[in-house]
């Protein structure tokens, strides 16, 4: 393309892990998103802490049945805002889960929502 060319090419690569340049004098920017099995695994977590909430609503409230609904809350919360629940609130979710062993075996829908969570944090 000459200095006196206005006529502009664009070139559109798709499926491509990293950063791509192509032609003179250009700007490269890498956009990374999370992959189709990361937000449908958020969806089932999701969907998991709302059917655990549920259950939970119908013991007799404690404050470990209010702790742990609260954190639930807000987990719930941050994946319908951000589309996904941060490392640090499934940790420390998942370490609330570990101690209400009782209630998650009271409940049907524990050993789903456990089972998420572990899905979601790899452990």
């Amino acid at each position: 393309m000459s200095d006196g060319d206005s006529t502009q090419r664009s070139v559109h690569i798709s499926g491509v892990t990293g950063s791509v340049s192509v032609g003179d004098n250009n700007n490269v920017r890498s956009t990374y998103r999370t992959g189709g099995s990361d937000e449908e695994a958020q969806r089932q977590l999701l969907d998991a802490i709302v059917e655990f909430r549920a259950g939970l609503a119908q013991l007799v409230v404690n404050d470990q049945t209010r702790t742990l609904d609260a954190e639930l809350a807000d987990t719930e919360g941050e994946i319908r805002t951000a589309g996904r629940a941060t490392p640090t609130r499934l940790a420390r979710l998942g370490e609330l889960l570990s101690n209400a062993t009782a209630i998650t075996g009271l409940l049907a829908s524990g050993g789903t929502l456990v089972q998420q969570v572990r899905e979601v944090t790899g452990l």
